[in-house]
């Protein structure tokens, strides 16, 4: 999910603070970025709680692909 990591950056967030907030692992998180793995929607909600956003908006680059 490239869009967690471009909201992250524009934040100025790094990975270790995401995850620290969003309460999961760094290497977790570094998946989620790169689509090596795709997180929960509990994963996905803290993730988007931390960052600020709502889930849609994290998903919203993800929905245009399949469009």
């Amino acid at each position: 999910m490239k869009k967690v990591r471009m909201v992250r950056n524009s934040k100025d967030m790094t990975q270790n603070e995401l995850a620290e907030k969003a309460e999961i692992a760094q290497a977790y998180l570094s998946e989620i970025e790169t689509g090596k793995t795709i997180p929960s929607i509990p994963v996905l909600k803290r993730i988007a709680q931390a960052l600020g956003v709502t889930v849609a908006e994290l998903l919203d680059e993800e929905e245009q692909k399949l469009a």
